[in-house]
Order: C-alpha cells, then structure tokens, then sequence
C-alpha cells in the first residue's frame, strides 16, 4: 500500500531510484512495469482495472509505455488535474567509480563524501537533509510524492473536488518520445470521460539556484510556465570546383559558416525580457555533408541551432532563418568576389574571373513541393518515406533529417549557391502563463498565494513565468495559430516518421501548467541530490493545497492577483 506519509514517500522514493532507467535503455520498460504494479495493488485499480492503463509511446526500438491512472472525484464533475512526471534518468557516467552505486540513494549518500565534491555539496551531506543518488530529484522523488498522493485520495475521494488524471512517461531527458506518443492516448481518454482539463502539474523539482550564480541568496524556484525550444536547420549548397580554381565554384561550407556568425550568440535573436529573458542560440554542429577527404571544394554543408523561445512560433522562426539564410549568402558571395579582385590584382592574372553568382533561399516545404510538381505528389512521397524507412532505426534524429534532406536536394539536382531552411528535431512549445483564460488566471493566482504562504513558512522560494530548461508539459497546448504550427510539419525533413507529433491533439489542448514537486540541487552531476524535509513535508501539502484550490468552481475565495497580461504575445 503507497503511503501519504514523510516515511511512506521516501521509501517509494529509494524503491523507484534502484531501477536503472537511464533513457533509452530496458530500464525505462522495468520502470513503467513497476509503477504500474505498485498502483495496481490498490483496492481502488483493482475495483476499477479500466482506470490503471499502459499508453504505448512508440512502435519500434524498445517500445516504451506511458502509465496513466484515473482517481474520479467523490461526486462526478468533469473537471480535472493532470499530475504528470517522467521516470528516465541520465546516465550515471559522471559518478567515476561510485557509478553503480548511485541507483543507491542510502549507500552513495554514505559514499559520496569520499569524492571531490563542492563544498556547498559537502555542507548539504553534513546536515543530514539531503539524499544523494541518480534520479533522486529529477526525478524519482516527484513521482512517489504523487503516486503516493494519488493512492491516499483514491482511497478518500469524498475530500476530491477534482478528478485526478496521473502520467509518468519514459524519455523526458532524450527528445521526449513518452509525452509526445502518450499524447494521443491522453487526449483519447480525456475525450472518453469527458474531462476538463483545469490544470497540469509537474512533480519536477523545485531547483535551487546556487550560491555561485550571483543570487543574493540561493533559493528554491518554482515555476507557471515552461519554455519553448526549436531547432533551426541551415543546408547549404554550394559549386563544386577544384581548389586550385577556387574562384570558380563556392564552398558550401564558407556559406554555413557565416550562418553560424550571425546566428551563433547574436543578442538580436534573444527572446524574452527581464526575468524571462532566455539565452540566445546556440550552434550545435556545423559540418559539410562528405565523407572522404577532396580537393574539391565542399558542396554541401549544414548547420543547426538550439533556439529557445517564450513568444516566437516556428513560422516567426521561419522568416528570421530566411533573413539570415540570404544575408549569408550575400556576405559569402561578396567576399568571394572581393578575394578574385584581390587575388587578380596580386597575380596580374585575368584567367580567374569569379562568376557573378545568383542566390537562393528555399524552404523544405518549396522543395517538396517542387519535387511533387515534377514526379507527381504521390510518387514524389512514396521515394522520400521508403529513404527515410530505410535509414537505420539507432541512427541519430538530426542525421537523419539531415540525410532526409540531403536526398531530396539530389533528388531534385539542386544547385548553389544556395540554402535551404527548415528544422530538426526536437520541437517543444512555448507553455506560458499569459494570464488570457479563467484557468491560467485562477492558477497562476493559487501558486502566488502557496508563495506567500511558503515565504512565511520555510523562505528562500520564487515564482517564476517561465522554466528555463525543457520540459514534458511545453506540450499541454499550443499558445498560437494552426498554421503557425503546421509551418513546422511542412518543413521538418522525415516528419511523421523521423519526428512525430498528433498536431490534432495538441491543438485541442489549453492548459496551464505549474510545479508543485520536491527540491533538490545538481539535477545530471555527480552530486545530484534531493532536500528531505521540504521535499516530504512541504511539497505534500503543497500539492494538496493547490488542488484543493482547484476544486472550488468559481474564482470566490481566491484572489486575483494576476490581473495583467504579460507583455508578450502567445
């Protein structure tokens, strides 16, 4: 039987951390198979099997599951609080000989001391408050306080206002195969029972910020939105020529990197503002497309970004990449033409006229459909899905939307200079709190009242529109237009099969998110670790707290303290 109680949560806690679930490994399936099972011992799943569930994520490689289980409110009502939370890990390479030991929470926290640790760490091991471990608090201790949570209201639901939805999905830490391929089946039950989604929380620890960011003080930080991220693509295309006729063609690869120096940490490109303010982007790979060494001048080359976003859509991404994409080429070209002219007038030749270069800039979606034009569309879709199908399934998402596109550029015999701008996977959207709807107002109003409270009770806590980092619920919606969205689908190489998304169902939703888990410190390092006595006692009533709130059917009672709108658009 799960317990709502400090012990009761700290042993599920231990009991789930000894499964090694790193991503991507059979793990995450003994992972999945065990929260299942602890929840099926309930009297309630037992009474009720229909509502204890496996949702498969994905129809190859390990086939991975989601576990969903429903709690309906004492009285019926269709408004509902999704808990939601993932059960993967890191790997535990940066824990050196203690390595297998960190499934261990009990036998690495006595262990850790003997490693080179920072001293803040060091501190936390001396009080005794912190557990040390792989998963402890990112985050294996969220879901046994909602497990937990969700076993003590099944077992009280004349005290339940709300219905209680429960997701614990696999790869959140990868590119997010569980929530993605659990969407379908979420909103699939949601549509069976007839739910309204009120809220989405997260059991993702409240992560402290350090004593070595600048901070006044480190604190706890809790957060009402989430931000978005998206993979800018840049392939492009250049002339063949032999480099000692250099002047005679353009190296694809000069072109993509004058992409990358204007993309690369361009402040211009930031977005957000204030506290919300997110890093700019940030190249990822930058390499030209051959495998054997040349004396030819690089045709094709390709470089891609970690974009974060708070108010752009992909369509905004879009027009931007476009932009760069031609001011590169004109630079590149520019200064080709500017080295002939140097290079004549150092040599005295005139044997090496640099050609007076046209440029373009295409979209994947303007290929496509220039690919459908000429072979016909069906024809056209059936040689890209038997390319893609016949990649190798552990090859890298990127490379093979990379290959994908490097296909139907050879496909089409396109010449440079050129470049063509799409996206790679992964794609999270934006999930902000903006105040526009009676459920984010009400939300966003309960956790800056559980702030005040929390301030007065154990201090050291912010509240936060936007997460920084990534995570599982950007998809509880899609803050924007559906051609916005679909400007992604069209022009991300293997979509459908190298990257998918149900765009159906994440239309359908519109829910405002907020965290209410545990705290902790050092989420991947060595000394991840998670704060006992907020993290078993604080969080728990925290929890309770704000679906209490929820429960209530109008705004009486809680006030509004978020009248304005931030001054973003969604």
């Amino acid at each position: 039987m799960l317990e709502f109680t400090r012990e009761g949560m700290l042993n599920l806690t231990r009991e789930l951390v000894r499964i090694r679930s790193v991503s991507h490994t059979a793990g995450e399936n003994e992972a999945a198979d065990a929260i299942f099972s602890l929840l099926a011992k309930e009297d309630y799943f037992r009474d009720h099997p229909e509502f204890l569930r496996f949702l498969p994520v994905e129809e190859g490689g390990l086939q991975r599951r989601a576990v969903l289980a429903f709690v309906e409110a004492g009285e019926p009502v269709s408004r509902t609080v999704l808990l939601n939370g993932h059960f993967d890990v890191v790997d535990t390479d940066v824990c050196g000989d203690l390595a297998d030991l960190a499934f261990d929470a009990d036998a690495y926290t006595a262990a850790i001391g003997r490693r080179d640790i920072p001293e803040e760490a060091r501190e936390d091991l001396a009080s005794g408050n912190w557990l040390f471990g792989r998963g402890v608090m990112d985050m294996k201790a969220g879901l046994a306080v909602h497990m937990a949570y969700l076993a003590h209201m099944a077992r009280h639901r004349d005290e339940l206002g709300v219905n209680l939805l429960f997701l614990a999905v696999p790869d959140e830490e990868g590119s997010s195969v569980g929530m993605r391929g659990s969407l379908s089946g979420l909103c699939g039950f949601i549509r069976e029972r007839r739910l309204d989604l009120v809220a989405a929380l997260s059991g993702e620890p409240a992560f402290w910020t350090s004593k070595t960011t600048g901070e006044s003080r480190p604190h706890r930080v809790l957060f009402t939105g989430t931000t978005g991220k998206i993979m800018p693509l840049f392939f492009c295309i250049g002339r063949e020529a032999h480099v000692g006729y250099a002047f005679d063609g353009v190296n694809a690869a000069a072109i993509a990197a004058r992409v990358v120096c204007l993309m690369d940490a361009c402040p211009d490109l930031i977005d957000g503002s204030g506290p919300d303010t997110l890093t700019p982007p940030v190249c990822l790979k930058l390499k030209d497309l051959r495998d054997t060494y040349s004396v030819t001048l690089p045709e094709r080359a390709a470089a891609y970004f970690n974009v974060l976003t708070v108010s752009r859509s992909p369509l905004d991404m879009l027009n931007i990449c476009r932009d760069v994409a031609q001011r590169a080429l004109d630079e590149t070209l520019a200064g080709i033409k500017e080295a002939g002219r140097r290079f004549q007038q150092r040599s005295g030749r005139r044997d090496t006229p640099v050609p007076d270069w046209q440029s373009s800039v295409f979209t994947v979606h303007e290929l496509t459909e220039r690919l459908a034009g000429e072979l016909g569309a069906e024809e056209a879709e059936k040689r890209l899905r038997n390319f893609t199908e016949a990649l190798p399934e552990n090859m890298d998402e990127r490379e093979k939307g990379l290959a994908v596109l490097d296909h139907l550029v050879s496909l089409l015999n396109l010449k440079g200079p050129a470049v063509v701008v799409g996206f790679l996977p992964p794609y999270y959207p934006q999930r902000i709190n903006l105040r526009a709807t009676d459920k984010e107002r009400r939300l966003r109003s309960i956790m800056e009242g559980v702030l005040d409270d929390l301030e007065k009770s154990v201090g050291q806590v912010s509240l936060v529109d936007c997460f920084s980092g990534i995570m599982d619920l950007s998809y509880m919606g899609f803050q924007g237009r559906p051609d916005e969205l679909n400007t992604l689908a069209e022009n991300m190489p293997g979509w459908g099969t190298v990257f998918s998304l149900s765009m159906k169902d994440l239309m359908s939703l519109d829910v405002p998110i907020a965290s209410v888990g545990p705290s902790g410190k050092d989420a991947h390092k060595d000394t991840e670790r998670l704060e006992l006595d907020y993290s078993f006692t604080v969080a728990p009533k925290m929890l309770e707290r704000v679906i209490r709130e929820l429960s209530v059917t109008s705004d009486e009672g809680v006030a509004t303290r978020s009248a304005e709108a931030p001054s973003r658009r969604p």
